[in-house]
C-alpha cells in the first residue's frame, strides 16, 4: 500500500478525517527527503475504527502506544504511522490545514506554522533517531519558505513546541548558512 492507498481507506464511508503528517507533508511544503512510511493524524477518539478498519484492509499492528499506532502491509509497500490527537488538536491544525495532490488522491496537510510545530515537538523529545532528520526539516522549510524567525510569532512558536535552546541554535544556523 501507498498514501493514495491510506487516503482512500480514510474516505471510505464512515469518512474517517486524516491529515497527512511526516516526510510526505514536509515534501508539500518544499522539502523532498526519503520516507519509508506514511503518517497521519488522527482523532483519539477514532482509534477503534481507525484499527477495525485498517485490520479488515488486511494490515498488521507492529506497536501501538497511547499516542501512535503502527501498521505494515503484508502485501508489502509503505508502513502507516497513525498519530492520535485530541479534538481539539485535531480540530484546529484541520482549521489551518491546505488540501494537496498526492497521486490519485487528496488530502490535508499541516500549514507550515503547524508542520513546524509538530517537527520542534518532536526534535524537543530528542528521540535518537528523528532528531537529525526533524532539525533538518525545519531548517529547509525555514529556508524554502522564507520563514523570518525573528517575526515575534516564530519565537513564540519555538518556544510553546520546542525550547529556547532550539530557537536560539536555529538562528545561529540560518544566520550562518
Amino acid at each position: 500500500m501507498d498514501l493514495a492507498d491510506y487516503i482512500q481507506l480514510s474516505q471510505q464511508q464512515p469518512v474517517l478525517q486524516a491529515i497527512v503528517i511526516g516526510g510526505y507533508a514536509v515534501a508539500a511544503h518544499g522539502h523532498t527527503r526519503a520516507t519509508f512510511d506514511v503518517d497521519l493524524m488522527v482523532r483519539g477518539a477514532d482509534r477503534e475504527a481507525w484499527l477495525e478498519r485498517l485490520g479488515g484492509a488486511g494490515l498488521n499492528l507492529v506497536a501501538q502506544a497511547s499516542s501512535f499506532a503502527q501498521f505494515s502491509s503484508s502485501s508489502g509497500g509503505e508502513g502507516l504511522d497513525l498519530l492520535f490527537v485530541n479534538n481539539s488538536t485535531f480540530d484546529r491544525i484541520w482549521q489551518a490545514s491546505e488540501e494537496r495532490d498526492f497521486g490519485s488522491a487528496r488530502a490535508r496537510i499541516p500549514c507550515l506554522d503547524h508542520l513546524l510545530a509538530l517537527n520542534q515537538h518532536s526534535l524537543k523529545h530528542g528521540l535518537p533517531h528523528r532528531t537529525a532528520k526533524d532539525a533538518e526539516d525545519i531548517e529547509i522549510l525555514v529556508r524554502r519558505n522564507s520563514v523570518n524567525m525573528h517575526e515575534p510569532r516564530y519565537e513564540q512558536l519555538f518556544l510553546k513546541y520546542g525550547t529556547r535552546e532550539i530557537y536560539e541554535t536555529f538562528l545561529r544556523l540560518l544566520r550562518e548558512g
